[in-house]
């Protein structure tokens, strides 16, 4: 049979059977060693012993990957893993029992040196073994990558070299997903301002990250093709938590790329400041049609306003702020939270949604609502309901509406939430 033949045959294998696959013959060894195979990368549900490992074997391959997932992999020493931590109250308590001077903690509750530290105690080793096979992968591919997508994972991943792999090699990336690894994202403003210097060509990025109104207006600048993005509060460790402000967000819809917008439990955007940006809208809109209206009076010949009515208009459209968003992800725990009023200044601040999803729960206004009952709360959510689902068929007709708006009211506690109401945390 033809190696073409046996090459797209094979390129239905996931990695791991194409690696066992490869020890069935010489002929067969051969073929799999094609470069051509190995160009989208999915590493899912893995040990991370067995992660660096299939990594490695993919550095010997010298592959172009385009598209580099890792997702759901875990590390049962990590998980396990605790550190004693000496108390020294007890110390003072029992002086002559030196075996309960201890209290033991989980070893990713440490900061990032203690962690390096007891890690490197422990003999641990593989976070510098992913790093130098992910910074050889990605050097050896970093002509060909657009895609890096890393989510859901429990490796520690900030023990690794993975910042510095995206900066020193993803020139050519075009998508940026890293989210839900157990830890708080790209942790500060500048390793975010790093990433938009170093990767000009993004063109979505997702994740909780750290990005301030400052690192916002950097990425509007510095990343022309971006289409896509994630804004979620982060901890600042001099002030507390901090976020995007509503000016930073106006800004934002101001430039008028972004198609997919999630905006995860911020407080700008609230009842309030729904209003004022749709408001800021009403203004542009006022001021563009008198600009155009009263743009005929400077011709010689405007008293023939009839036939430069007709004439196509020179001048670029600039869409206003907030249409050019086809795709809106809110999620509500902690923030300031929506009622009807603010739902329908957001369905007109964004006129040409296509898809809208919401999320929280009844804690989120029982908190900041005194005296909220569960039939009130129940009354709000099918008030907002009925009038988003006919808006929705409005701009798209009843079949298509139903797709449209996902509004997810009762989803379970966060962890801040339970820390807020005073419940223990969950193990």
């Amino acid at each position: 049979m033809p190696e073409n033949i046996w090459l797209d045959i094979f390129s239905y294998l996931s990695l791991e059977e194409k690696f066992k696959v490869a020890g069935t013959c010489r002929t067969w060894h051969r073929i799999l060693a094609d470069p051509s195979l190995y160009t989208h990368i999915s590493l899912d549900n893995m040990e991370f012993n067995t992660l660096v490992l299939c990594m490695n074997q993919l550095c010997r391959l010298a592959p172009r990957v385009r598209t580099l997932s890792i997702s759901n992999c875990f590390s049962s020493f990590i998980s396990k893993t605790t550190v004693p931590v000496q108390n020294t109250a007890f110390m003072h308590q029992f002086p002559e029992q030196p075996s309960v001077h201890y209290l033991y903690s989980h070893i990713t509750s440490f900061t990032p040196p203690r962690r390096r530290e007891e890690y490197r105690k422990l003999g641990f080793t593989l976070h510098q073994d992913f790093s130098r096979a992910l910074l050889a992968l990605m050097e050896q591919s970093q002509q060909s990558i657009k895609c890096l997508n890393i989510h859901d994972n429990y490796l520690d991943l900030e023990m690794t070299e993975l910042i510095f792999g995206i900066v020193r090699y993803g020139r050519h990336l075009e998508h940026l997903h890293y989210d839900r690894n157990r830890d708080g994202g790209f942790v500060t403003p500048e390793i975010v301002s790093a990433i938009t210097a170093a990767c000009p060509n993004i063109k979505s990025f997702s994740g909780q990250h750290a990005i301030s109104d400052t690192v916002l207006r950097r990425m509007m600048t510095g990343w022309e093709d971006l289409r896509s993005v994630t804004l979620a509060p982060y901890q600042a460790p001099s002030v507390g938590t901090k976020e995007v402000s509503m000016d930073g967000l106006w800004s934002l819809l101001e430039c008028g790329k972004i198609e997919s917008l999630e905006l995860l439990d911020l407080d700008c955007i609230s009842n309030d400041n729904a209003k004022a940006m749709l408001q800021r809208v009403k203004q542009l809109q006022t001021t563009s049609f008198e600009r155009v209206a009263s743009s005929p009076l400077s011709h010689p010949f405007a008293h023939h306003h009839s036939y430069f009515a007709t004439l196509p208009s020179t001048a670029p459209s600039v869409p206003l702020p907030g249409e050019s968003v086809r795709h809106l992800t809110i999620s509500k725990y902690t923030s300031s939270p929506l009622t009807l009023p603010g739902f329908v200044d957001l369905l007109k601040l964004f006129p040409n949604l296509e898809s809208f999803k919401f999320t929280t729960n009844f804690f989120t206004y029982d908190h900041q609502f005194q005296g909220l009952s569960k039939d009130i709360y129940e009354q709000e959510i099918l008030l907002v309901e009925r009038m988003v689902r006919t808006e929705m068929a409005a701009r798209w007709g009843a079949t298509r509406a139903a797709a449209c708006w996902q509004g997810e009211w009762n989803a379970p506690l966060t962890e801040e939430q339970r820390l807020r109401a005073g419940i223990m945390r969950s193990a």
